[in-house]
């Protein structure tokens, strides 16, 4: 679940990628990820 759409699901076997021109850093997709797959970690600037 992102409400910015930043979580696009690639070909089959290829699960998931996050577009960073989208996301927000809210964290909903982290609390929402039913596998916990997902971990945000601060950004390198």
């Amino acid at each position: 679940m992102c409400p910015d759409n930043a979580v696009i699901k690639l070909e089959p076997g290829n699960r998931y990628a996050i577009d960073l021109d989208y996301c927000k850093g809210c964290g909903i997709c982290v609390a929402e990820c039913p596998c916990g797959a997902i971990e945000m970690v601060p950004e390198e600037t």
